[in-house]
């Protein structure tokens, strides 16, 4: 192979006051583990929040296939991870999905996918502070503080704060936070899901249901497949990892196993539970339903605190990731070359933090007593996969141009890609068509709107000088 004629890995070039080793670019080098990057990529995900409300939602298109479009999901997003692996595998340092991309497809892609994925990032921040305005409704109830405008901005004001807080202080302590605060929420979850085992016992309805087909799965796969952006996150830290060869594809592919099998074991219990898709897919809110009907209904309190500790690791989990796209986009002379330092003491990208930070502060105070948080959430959520996917899609087949320059065997990667891509553009075109009712009708447009305006954006950076994107960062 010819791996080391091409974009050589860089070694990492300085050390801090303290000793600690610096990358290129003023960020901690060498600091983050195998586990450290799991926790970044599973925050990322915020599977908590999927296991309470996943199930149900893909019972619309997969009947009671629900299990099955979770299997073939997960088969699909490993296999986007292997791809990210090979990526991450020979680019030591010097990875992102940026970088990437810009391997297989040159800078204008390399750019185009990183915004897009910046943009995916920001909005399902907006989205999860949306989703903590929802949950934390009933725990303030507890004590007395009714929902409305003021506690939703109020609520979406702190939230931020802590949020931009954690991340400015060091990745290392958003990430052991977001890790901390999934591990709760999976447990409430899995509390409730436990013991409606516990009341209605093991049988194997779920694993045979009676409209078992194509149509049914694939129908669900559109739904089941949107649990998982957010997974390969880790690989935006690379530059901050330990032995990333080996770490980030641990992490990446690891995650999506782990939450795979999370997302498994609650599609069971709840079809368990409820009877059936039928039943799955008109419950509201699915694990309190069950925790009352299996005796236990305080545990529904348990879910609604999970859901916000979720939440949050998430919003902290996409940031994190955001950030040093938004890091590496300025030191490639696309935004003013501030948003490209790093914090003197804590050496994380604080200035992209609180840009982004800002922005989806500003845009969930003002969108949630307009929309309401169970619009917002919907509308942020939506669009924001838009961005996942289209990197997704090109990290997939990108994969096999990249290795074919590098004189690999091709076989396994080109049908590993094709199968991976292929999935995620059948996945993409389901959501936008048939056309879905106002405003998620609009949200495709809206998100061509912002492509044509990044490549602008990259045309008019490259004119004025800037350097390639992905040449020298990560």
């Amino acid at each position: 192979m010819a791996t080391d004629e091409l974009d050589p890995p860089r070694a990492t070039d300085a050390v801090a006051g303290d000793g600690q080793e610096l990358s290129a670019h003023g960020l901690h080098a060498n600091t983050l583990s195998t586990y450290e990057l799991l926790a970044q990529s599973v925050a990322g995900i915020a599977p908590s929040a999927v296991m309470a409300t996943g199930p149900a939602l893909v019972a619309l298109g997969a009947g009671d296939s629900v299990l099955y479009s979770y299997i073939a999901s997960t088969i699909v997003m490993v296999l986007v991870g292997w791809c990210i692996s090979q990526f991450a595998k020979r680019e030591g340092e010097d990875g992102t999905l940026l970088t990437y991309v810009r391997r297989a497809f040159g800078p204008a892609a390399g750019f185009v996918s990183a915004v897009a994925l910046c943009f995916g990032y920001l909005c399902i921040a907006i989205a999860c502070v949306a989703g903590i305005v929802m949950y934390a409704a009933p725990l303030l109830a507890l004590v007395g503080i009714s929902d409305g405008t003021a506690y939703a901005v109020i609520l979406a004001a702190v939230v931020m704060v802590l949020a931009i807080y954690t991340m400015i202080r060091g990745v290392h302590l958003s990430t052991r936070i977001g890790m901390a605060l999934e591990v709760l929420s999976i447990l409430a979850i899995l509390a409730v899901l436990v013991a409606v085992l516990a009341k209605f016992g093991l049988n194997a309805a779920p694993l045979e249901p009676s409209d078992l087909g194509i149509s049914g799965v694939t129908g669900g796969m559109v739904l089941a497949i949107l649990g998982y952006v957010g997974f390969e996150s880790a690989a935006n830290l690379g530059t901050e990892a330990k032995d990333q060869a080996h770490s980030v594809p641990r992490a990446v592919i690891g995650s999506a196993l782990v939450v795979g099998l999370l997302y498994l074991f609650s599609a069971y219990a709840e079809l368990l539970g409820f009877g059936g898709g039928a039943g799955l897919s008109a419950s509201t809110a699915p694990l309190n339903d069950l925790a009352t009907n299996a005796g236990v209904s305080p545990l529904g309190y348990l879910v609604d605190v999970g859901a916000v500790a979720s939440f949050f690791a998430c919003i902290t989990g996409s940031l994190n990731a955001a950030s040093r796209l938004t890091f590496q986009i300025a030191e490639e002379g696309f935004l003013p070359t501030s948003f490209g330092r790093a914090h003197p003491e804590h050496m994380t990208p604080h200035r992209s933090i609180v840009l982004l930070g800002a922005i989806a502060a500003v845009l969930a105070i003002v969108t949630l007593p307009w929309l309401g948080p169970l619009q917002v959430f919907g509308v942020f959520g939506t669009i924001g996969t838009y961005g996942y996917m289209v990197s997704y899609i090109l990290v997939s087949f990108g994969v096999i141009r990249y290795l074919a320059q590098r004189r690999a065997n091709l076989v396994l990667p080109a049908v590993i890609g094709i199968v991976a891509g292929g999935a995620l553009i059948f996945v993409l075109v389901r959501n936008v068509y048939p056309a879905p009712a106002f405003p998620f009708n609009v949200l495709p447009w809206i998100f061509l709107a912002f492509l044509m305006i990044t490549a602008a954006w990259y045309v008019v950076g490259a004119r004025r000088g800037s350097k390639e994107v992905g040449t020298h960062i990560t």
